[in-house]
């Protein structure tokens, strides 16, 4: 830094520590100041002191530690830490993307995912229930033993096993869901066996 800007930072330093409280004379010193300085070097003075004769201008503003500055003050001047404060306690927008008017959260809800633990605990009692289900609906659709009869033997009378399956198929499509429904038709010395879809 030359020599003249570095004398020109002290005599900002001398202003800004004799605690001028009217803001008129603070504004009068600033621009005499400046003023001596553009005729002095021919030139306006650097980004860093302008900034420090603008704070100096703007005394009261920066100085004020209301933490509601902005709700209480028309134009409110904010200095770089309160600036700061004031980014470290904003919300960004997306937080109230699904905020209703009822004050609720309406955003889909996530299930939550299992540990490892709870997975583990939640496989061995779903592997016993499997094979429960998986050993009775072997038994409730294997094929039954296959009889032989001949109806001119026995007077055209259905046999005992063949009576006690009439309605197992309703049974079933009440008990384990939608299923075939099998429907037995008899006349005379024939059997047919219908299914309705």
């Amino acid at each position: 830094m030359e020599n003249y800007k570095w004398a020109f930072h002290e005599v900002i330093t001398e202003l800004s520590e004799a605690n001028i409280e009217d803001r008129g004379e603070r504004m009068a010193a600033v621009e005499a100041l400046t003023d001596s300085y553009i005729e002095a070097n021919g030139e306006r003075p650097d980004i860093d002191a302008l900034e420090r004769l603008t704070n100096l201008i703007l005394k009261e503003e920066l100085s004020d530690m209301d933490a509601h500055k902005i709700q209480h003050n028309e134009y409110p001047f904010l200095s770089d830490r309160q600036f700061e404060r004031r980014h470290d306690k904003e919300v960004s927008l997306w937080v109230a993307e699904n905020m209703g008017a009822d004050g609720i959260d309406h955003k889909p809800r996530k299930k939550r995912m299992r540990s490892k633990w709870e997975n583990a605990y939640m496989d061995r009692g779903i592997r016993t229930k499997n094979a429960a289900r998986k050993a009775q609906y072997k038994r409730d659709t294997s094929p039954g033993a296959v009889v032989t009869y001949n109806l001119y033997e026995n007077g055209g009378e259905l046999t005992e096993p063949f009576v006690n399956c009439v309605g197992i198929g309703k049974r079933w499509a009440n008990e384990m869901g939608a299923m075939n429904e099998t429907e037995i038709v008899r006349e005379e010395t024939e059997i047919y066996v219908q299914e309705a879809a």
